[in-house]
């Protein structure tokens, strides 16, 4: 796992630029001709391969504003390379010892790109060996692009050991 680690302070304008630019970004890819298929109901892919980035605004310490980027690789269960998980994290709140952070997802495969929001909690957001408090986090599915261009649904993500993770990607009608 490699992990970098940043510690400054930026205006706030520019957190907020930031935050709106990295959720909103996705690469469109072309439709297949005839128009995109249908995505597969359920998708269960493994994530491994973790990259880390933690930015640690303002205060040392886990303070609003601070942000944590994660890449994964996704396989499938017998090893399969699959796509990728892009993860923009931002602490929102801190309140003693939890930290709420907005999580922003965009998950790519070969047929497109799935995008995915929800709400993350953390022991310490700014910890390289923080992970969520919560052992299986759901986050809804916002969009996509290629197959997935109208994409809705649901990712549940399971935390497993040593930066690994299990997702259970639920499509829904939409």
């Amino acid at each position: 796992m490699l992990i970098r680690k940043n510690s400054l302070v930026l205006p706030a304008a520019i957190l907020a630029a930031l935050a709106i630019v990295v959720g909103t970004v996705v690469a469109a890819r072309p439709a297949e001709a005839g128009g995109p298929k249908a995505p597969k109901r359920t998708v269960l892919l493994v994530g491994s391969g973790a990259v880390l980035g933690i930015t640690d605004l303002g205060d040392v310490g886990p303070t609003p504003g601070d942000i944590r980027t994660l890449s994964l690789a996704l396989s499938t269960e017998g090893g399969e390379p699959m796509g990728r998980a892009e993860i923009v994290q931002t602490l929102t709140r801190q309140v003693a010892d939890v930290g709420t952070a907005m999580k922003s997802v965009v998950i790519t495969l070969d047929d497109g790109a799935v995008t995915a929001l929800g709400l993350t909690t953390f022991a310490d957001f700014t910890s390289p060996s923080g992970r969520p408090s919560d052992p299986i986090e759901r986050i809804a599915i916002t969009g996509g692009t290629g197959t997935y261009k109208r994409a809705a649904g649901e990712v549940e993500i399971t935390v497993l050991p040593e930066f690994r993770s299990k997702w259970l990607i639920r499509f829904t009608q939409r």
